[in-house]
């Protein structure tokens, strides 16, 4: 599939933190990101569905470096129009204890695909093969676009 067929086939688009790291990083796969972001922040589109869990993740690396830079980048990429950071409820830990059973997932793993599962988002794109056996939501690989 690719990056125009995945835009007009899915509005509600739920990204997992390997999504964001790899946009931070400048990672050649990263650069496939930025027509969705810029779909979601400057045309107003599509909206991007992003657990909070996500934000501490993608802040991990700042904190460590001291790099406050790039943990303002962070925290205004997580700011953005149109990206809907969900909180941790007790219906996403529930369906995360589910998504850990049926797919012996790890637990951050399990609230991320948890999140975007509860939050109606309309696929799960991801750099993670082990998630490519999710059924309950359509699951893109970044490296499919």
């Amino acid at each position: 599939m690719g990056l125009t067929e995945f835009l007009a086939k899915y509005k509600r688009i739920a990204l997992d933190t390997n999504i964001f790291i790899s946009l931070f990083a400048e990672e050649p796969l990263g650069e496939k990101v930025v027509p969705i972001i810029h779909a979601v922040a400057n045309k107003g589109t599509h909206e991007i569905i992003a657990s909070v869990l996500s934000f501490s993740e993608c802040a991990v690396r700042p904190y460590r470096d001291g790099n406050w830079a790039a943990l303002d980048q962070v925290k205004l990429m997580f700011q953005m129009p149109n990206l809907t950071v969900c909180e941790m409820d007790g219906a996403v830990a529930e369906e995360a204890a589910r998504i850990r059973a049926v797919y012996n997932l790890k637990m951050p793993d399990a609230i991320i695909v948890a999140t975007a599962i509860i939050h109606k988002a309309d696929v799960f794109l991801t750099n993670d093969h082990r998630l490519g056996s999710v059924k309950e939501i359509p699951i893109i690989k970044l490296d499919e676009l």
